[in-house]
């Protein structure tokens, strides 16, 4: 009996081993799961932190892009408005020197006439005012060659500041597209 005891003794303490393996795996498969749920809901947070992370990036960039694009506008149409007002300027500019250069013939005829009606005039008070008419026409027509050199002066530095006006302003188109492609980009 002694040897079946014991074999009973063995056989007992093989089951209760048994059992105490099963009831430590059941129980690590319990706290396993919790473990499990835990590590998930880490992983989520950290990527919806990650999200979160990259949206304010997002809408950083898109603040910083929409007021630099508000800039650009702005000064576009700033600088739009001066190569509108300088080429006003040039036009009337063109203007005056075509009214100028119409003026100059028709002003030497008028002196020329009045040359011819004073030789022919025998009237003196007729005579003398012919010679003030006529000396005050080549007064005015002396002063249409300074006049036409100012003006010309005038349409260089016009010319030069439009095309200046528009180099900026096709500076600043440049500068809009690079954004708006800047702004297309992933």
């Amino acid at each position: 009996m002694s040897a079946s005891r014991t074999l009973i003794w063995l056989v007992s303490l093989f089951v209760l081993s048994l059992c105490y393996e099963s009831l430590a795996k059941a129980q690590a498969q319990t706290i396993k799961p919790a473990d499990a749920v835990q590590t998930d809901h880490d992983r989520v947070l950290q990527q919806l932190l990650g999200e979160v992370r990259e949206l304010r990036i997002a809408v950083q960039k898109a603040t910083i892009n929409h007021t630099r694009f508000e800039m650009l506008i702005e000064r576009m149409r700033i600088e739009q408005a001066h190569v509108d007002t300088i080429a006003r300027q040039l036009d009337n500019l063109h203007s005056q020197i075509a009214d100028m250069r119409v003026a100059k013939p028709q002003m030497e005829q008028q002196i020329k006439d009045a040359e011819d009606l004073l030789e022919r005039t025998t009237d003196l008070n007729g005579r003398s005012d012919l010679e003030s008419r006529i000396k005050a026409m080549k007064m005015t027509l002396a002063r249409f060659g300074p006049e036409d050199e100012r003006l010309r002066s005038r349409e260089a530095a016009l010319d030069s500041d439009l095309q200046a006006s528009q180099a900026k302003l096709n500076e600043l188109n440049g500068q809009l597209d690079a954004l708006m492609n800047e702004m297309k980009a992933p």
